[in-house]
C-alpha cells in the first residue's frame, strides 16, 4: 500500500512539475525582420551578398559593363561585407549557389536597363559561373 500511494505522489510531482516547465515562456526565435522592426532601424534596400540592412547613402559596390539592349555588372558587395582594400568583416555568399564567395570573388550580373526601371539579374558568382562554363 506504502509504495502505490509513493508511486502516486511521486507521479503527481512529475506531472506538476512537467505542467509548470511548459508554462514557463521559452525564449523566442525572432526573424531578421522582427529584430529590424523593434529596432526601427531605418533600412533602404538589403545588400544581395550578406543581406546587411543598408541605410539611404550606402551603396552596393558594383561595376557596371555597359551593352545593348542589356549590359552585363560586377557586384561586390556593401560597406558592411566589402572593403575596397579588400577586407572582409561579414561574409558573403553568392545569391545563385549561395556559396560563400572568396575574398577576391564577386557576383555576375545581367542588367536590363528599361526607362524608369533598371532591373538586375543575378547569373552566378566567379566560384560557380566559372564552373558551369568548363562543363
Amino acid at each position: 500500500m506504502f509504495i502505490e500511494i509513493l508511486v502516486i505522489v511521486i507521479l503527481l510531482l512529475f506531472l506538476l512539475l512537467m505542467l509548470i516547465y511548459s508554462k514557463k515562456e521559452k525564449p523566442s526565435r525572432q526573424s531578421f525582420w522582427d529584430d529590424i522592426r523593434e529596432e526601427k532601424l531605418p533600412v533602404y534596400r538589403l545588400c544581395p551578398l550578406c543581406k546587411s540592412p543598408l541605410e539611404k547613402g550606402e551603396n552596393v559596390y558594383s561595376h557596371l559593363y555597359p551593352g545593348h539592349p542589356d549590359g552585363m555588372m560586377h557586384i561586390f558587395g556593401c560597406p558592411h561585407c566589402y572593403d575596397k582594400d579588400r577586407s572582409m568583416a561579414i561574409q558573403r555568399y553568392c545569391p545563385y549557389c549561395h556559396e560563400a564567395l572568396s575574398q577576391e570573388g564577386y557576383v555576375i550580373a545581367r542588367v536590363f536597363q528599361k526607362p524608369g526601371k533598371t532591373q538586375v539579374h543575378v547569373l552566378g558568382c566567379t566560384g560557380c559561373r566559372l564552373r558551369n562554363s568548363e562543363n
